[in-house]
């Protein structure tokens, strides 16, 4: 039965309130929801959708047990989740068929979110092995930004972007190694935030490098991206790598300081995008009045080329060799099976691993010893937006330069968030968004989510006018 109750907005705050007030219920919203979804054009967005009638199911469940009681912060919100985390009975694919299993688990995470009254809708597609940036490597198709359909939804958390983005769903719950919520946030016009590692269990997602990978979330305000954090976080003992306390900084200055990267590190965006950086740089020095601080960056960008060109990427092949050993690489996307020939032919030592071990504290202590002349770090949250078309042309190059300002978060233990401040106008006449990555210390999420909602109150930049740019 279609929903009869008009729905203007997905956005958690307003469900919420709605909620609260009677006006709306959840079964209402499951039926848009399902509404929407058979009448998006980019069927590549889910490898697996939850039927309609257990969702209805589940929104009935709801009213029954919060019947004239308080409502939890996440009642009646629907969302999906990126097909790399479990959830017990429903396939695990990693967008590879031969390796999908059944999860006999749900993930922490994800029944936090449940208890605290989360409607699942699906799982979405992803690039395969959750490997990549441009979110173009899937057998399961190609999402597409929602923008123009001709351009990449960066990935790998591709599925996950669009679903929000096209209001799907109210938020998705996504992974990120080196980028992969941050990019396909930015190119979709979403919020994507990073937490700071072990905040937020990383049991029952397959790992891409273990003591790197990030459960996260994509939304559309920062008001919603805090609303779910603050539901998944807390400490899991069966999480190795949880945190049971953060590092204790100091608090920020006022005014703010903010640091870019130097002229010389931002030679690789696209004409437009350095121009969209260049005005956004001084929107934050001027609009909010904050202070644009120097600073030495050649700690993050080393650290940045470490998470493919050291033994840091055999944990790739750590995590995926049972399956290697049994299906080889034969049944993979060619750009997968290229990454993980590379790092099998690499054939890293045990004291090569230890030696990068010890370069990547290095450069986490000197990113630390910048960190006491800025509060927080801006940069572009990647180096510009590709066709399909562009990207396959040297899809191996131009995936790894995607990462530019991405790879290093993850490896220097620090939390961040991708905001959309902007406009920029493309080749077919399109308006696209043009994001921004607001990055703080580990423990400093809260901070970096207000700082990221002040940049997407600013007036929004437009730029007329496509620049093409090669990599």
């Amino acid at each position: 039965m279609a929903s009869s109750v008009h729905i203007s907005s997905l956005d958690i705050v307003q469900l919420h309130e709605q909620y609260t007030a009677n006006r709306l219920s959840p079964l209402d919203v499951v039926r848009h929801v399902y509404e929407k979804i058979a009448s998006y054009h980019d069927k590549a967005v889910w490898i697996h959708l939850i039927p309609e009638s257990e969702a209805l199911i589940r929104a009935e469940e709801l009213l029954k047990k919060y019947h004239s009681k308080p409502l939890p912060p996440l009642f009646g919100i629907p969302f999906s989740v990126k097909d790399s985390i479990d959830i017990a009975g429903h396939p695990t694919t990693l967008a590879c068929p031969s390796f999908e299993y059944v999860a006999k688990a749900t993930a922490p995470a994800i029944t936090r979110i449940l208890d605290a009254g989360g409607i699942l809708i699906g799982k979405t597609n992803l690039d395969q092995f959750a490997t990549g940036l441009a979110g173009v490597r899937s057998p399961y198709g190609i999402p597409r930004c929602v923008f123009d359909a001709d351009y990449i939804s960066g990935g790998s958390s591709s599925g996950s972007a669009v679903s929000v983005a096209a209001s799907l769903v109210s938020f998705t719950v996504c992974t990120d190694t080196g980028g992969s919520t941050r990019v396909p946030a930015a190119l979709n016009g979403v919020v994507g935030m990073k937490p700071t590692l072990g905040i937020i269990s990383t049991e029952g997602l397959f790992p891409a490098c273990k003591n790197i990978d990030c459960v996260c979330i994509i939304a559309r305000t920062i008001d919603d991206a805090e609303d779910v954090w603050n539901v998944m976080k807390g400490f899991d003992e069966n999480d190795v790598y949880a945190r049971r306390e953060l590092p204790t900084w100091d608090p920020w200055h006022d005014p703010i300081r903010f640091g870019i990267p130097d002229a010389n590190f931002l030679r690789g965006l696209s004409p437009v995008y350095a121009e969209a950086f260049d005005q956004t740089a001084v929107a934050i020095e001027k609009g909010l009045r904050c202070v644009k601080t120097y600073f030495d960056y050649v700690p993050f960008e080393s650290a940045n080329q470490m998470l493919y060109d050291s033994s840091i990427v055999s944990q790739r092949l750590l995590a995926f060799e049972p399956y290697i050993k049994s299906h080889g690489l034969e049944a993979l996307h060619p750009a997968i099976k290229s990454t993980f020939q590379v790092a099998a032919d690499n054939n890293f030592s045990a004291t090569g691993a230890y030696q990068d071990i010890f370069t990547l504290a290095l450069h986490r202590r000197q990113a630390e010893i910048q960190f006491r002349s800025i509060d927080v770090l801006v940069v572009p949250s990647t180096v510009g937006h590709f066709t399909i078309a562009e990207l396959e042309e040297d899809h191996m190059a131009r995936n790894k330069v995607m990462g530019k300002f991405t790879n290093f978060v993850n490896m220097l233990d620090l939390c961040a968030v991708s905001v959309p401040v902007g406009w920029w106008e493309n080749k077919n006449g399109r308006y696209l968004p043009f994001g921004v990555t607001v990055i703080g210390q580990a423990g400093k999420d809260k901070e970096i989510m207000a700082f990221g909602k002040k940049l997407m109150e600013m007036p929004k930049l437009r730029l007329q006018g496509s620049k093409a740019f090669q990599i």
